[in-house]
């Protein structure tokens, strides 16, 4: 692995040292970064241009990179086996979130690689997944659904005007990177168990499951 960036870059580069930099900090506060997204499309093509020099990087920090080509994003994978916990709520919402992009995609109804849902779609889904309900509050909903976007999994578009709910809920493609099969069968086991449980007796934490989430300071619900 080099010892500086310019090593990387070579002669007559058009990027500098702290473009690598910045990229790397951008990819760990986010998760994934998509090339659609035009905040994060220059560290992406960054990223991907230079998949090698930041795979070793990564991997001195205990993460691997995973690039998908169809959809243009990077997503960092701790790889190690201590992971941080998530709280029940949100483990749970990521679940429902990942099997309805599961649902789509295998009902050939996603868009550009992504699964858009009515709230009240949404909802129910939730309350059949879990037993349990969601705020239906567009304010509090939102809220929670923050923060699965901070998680780079999940979009709230605002939907057209005269529609009778705010925004949408967008699942975006890296929610497949970062929630693998088996983690996805593990929370479903889990979901199971707790399903009709009230959240008083129900478990305190889900299992680990595979997110980056380096220097997060996040509060548990």
């Amino acid at each position: 692995m080099p010892r500086e960036w310019a090593e990387v870059i070579g002669q007559g580069a058009l990027y500098q040292p702290d473009d690598f930099k910045l990229a790397a900090y951008q990819l760990i506060s986010n998760q994934i970064l998509y090339e659609s997204n035009n905040q994060q499309s220059f560290a992406y093509r960054l990223i991907d241009r230079y998949r090698n020099a930041f795979r070793e990087t990564f991997d001195l920090l205990g993460m691997s990179l995973k690039f998908d080509s169809t959809y243009r994003y990077v997503a960092v994978i701790p790889y190690l086996e201590k992971q941080k916990n998530m709280s029940t709520a949100d483990a749970l919402l990521l679940l429902v979130l990942r099997k309805l992009y599961h649902v789509k995609a295998l009902q050939g109804s996603l868009d550009s690689g992504s699964a858009v849902l009515p709230i009240d779609e949404f909802l129910e889904s939730y309350r059949a997944e879990t037993g349990r309900e969601l705020p239906p509050e567009a304010g509090a909903l939102k809220e929670l659904l923050g923060r699965m976007k901070a998680f780079g999994v999940v979009k709230m578009p605002a939907t057209e005007p005269g529609s009778d709910q705010p925004f949408d809920v967008e699942i975006l493609p890296g929610i497949e990177a970062i929630v693998s099969e088996a983690t996805l069968s593990r929370l479903t086991e889990y979901a199971g168990r707790a399903r009709g449980i009230s959240v008083e007796d129900a478990p305190e934490k889900m299992p680990a499951v595979e997110l980056a989430v380096v220097g997060d300071d996040r509060e548990e619900a």
